[in-house]
């Protein structure tokens, strides 16, 4: 074989494989943009359970997705980043601290709530601890994102305003119902608040975390319980406790 001949073999053979490594190139391109787009548009389905935070138009890419097992500590500062946290599947616990070290639970928070977002505007640091329930997924957006959103969606403010008055509401009970010092007090007032349309309070927890909601004991809670059934008042199944007697439990209160 000539040395022309040769030369042009080894020049065809390394075309072709710079056109391997192109083609190859290309496609992997394709493949990580594919599936890119394809985690933006998980994250945007999962973003559309809150109500706050539905067909915001948030850089989708500053985004976290992290998953919590059950007893877990949380914060709103995942690593070290002022964040609003949504929840996608499971629970959050929040609880105070008081000075004494007992621990009252204030709020249970389910798919589709957040939290982080009280001092939103704000840098002090809210004294609440965040412990899941149960297996947890959440999706965190850096406040400072979150804040020039808002800036550009009035919608979204005008959300974020609605959210916090629902919680400035909420927590005015809270407030009203820790401070009654019976806990049959506190018992009836959230039974009376909590249940359906059809007279059903169904736990998101075990009647344990609603003792711990109520900042009453155990025993407590269990003996009263009790007192309600036997007053023909309310009816305990389960996690669910149904209402039979609102008239009586109104008057009890």
């Amino acid at each position: 074989m000539s040395v022309s001949n040769e030369t042009g073999r080894q020049a065809f053979f390394l075309d072709l494989r710079r056109g391997f490594r192109v083609e190859y190139s290309s496609r992997l391109a394709t493949a990580n943009q594919g599936g890119r787009d394809l985690e933006r548009m998980i994250i945007q389905e999962k973003l559309a359970s809150s109500p706050f935070l539905a067909g915001a138009s948030l850089p989708l890419e500053q985004v976290t997705s992290k998953r919590f097992r059950a007893g877990q500590i949380i914060s709103d500062k995942p690593s070290g980043v002022s964040s609003v946290g949504m929840i996608v599947s499971g629970r959050v616990e929040v609880y105070s601290v008081a000075l004494d070290g007992k621990d009252v639970q204030l709020n249970a928070l389910t798919a589709g709530e957040c939290f982080g977002v009280c001092n939103l505007m704000a840098s002090a640091e809210l004294e609440t601890v965040l412990r899941c329930g149960e297996e947890t997924e959440v999706l965190y957006i850096p406040k400072a994102v979150l804040l020039s959103c808002m800036e550009q969606d009035a919608g979204l403010a005008m959300r974020y305003a609605a959210l916090c008055n629902r919680k400035l509401q909420f927590l005015l009970r809270r407030i009203e119902l820790l401070t009654m010092q019976s806990c049959r007090g506190r018992l009836i007032a959230h039974l009376l608040e909590q249940q359906d349309e059809k007279g059903v309070v169904r736990l998101a927890g075990s009647r344990e975390d609603l003792a711990r909601r109520l900042g009453v004991s155990r025993a407590a809670l269990f003996r009263e319980l009790s007192a309600l059934q036997s007053m023909g008042a309310a009816a305990v199944d389960g996690n669910s406790i149904r209402i039979q007697d609102r008239p009586l439990l109104e008057e009890l209160l």
